[in-house]
């Protein structure tokens, strides 16, 4: 599946769309958007986020792992060229330490921890 941006007229606003799903990014009040819609980092940091809680809460239904609940929170330090992202993760249940460090492994694990984590590149085609 394709995702695709578009710009709004006559303001900041980008509506994005994958498939018939749509959404809204914009720039900060600071650069002159509304504040109304995250921004691009912003969306690149709730994909880590929930993508971190998507893939505990489902490993933890896989394996019976009394997980009542997770809660990720993403930040960003950019600095000298590379952007260090944290994750704090809160894990809710009457988990063991060993089920503990086991979800903490496979919260390192999620596909767009994985996809940020490692190289890739961007190919852009300019259509005429």
């Amino acid at each position: 599946m394709t995702t695709a941006a578009r710009s709004c007229p006559h303001s900041t606003l980008v509506e994005i769309a994958t498939g018939p799903v749509r959404w809204w990014a914009d720039l900060a009040p600071s650069d002159g958007g509304s504040g109304l819609h995250p921004t691009p980092h912003e969306l690149l940091d709730s994909a880590l986020a929930a993508c971190t809680v998507l893939t505990l809460k489902l490993y933890a239904r896989r394996k019976n792992i009394p997980l009542e609940g997770v809660q990720a929170q993403v930040s960003r330090e950019p600095g000298g060229g590379v952007q260090r992202m944290k994750r704090r993760l809160e894990l809710a249940g009457p988990l063991t330490a060993g089920q503990r460090k086991d979800l903490l492994r496979v919260a390192n694990a999620c596909p767009i921890h994985e996809t940020l984590a490692g190289s890739f590149e961007v190919h852009t085609q300019l259509v005429e």
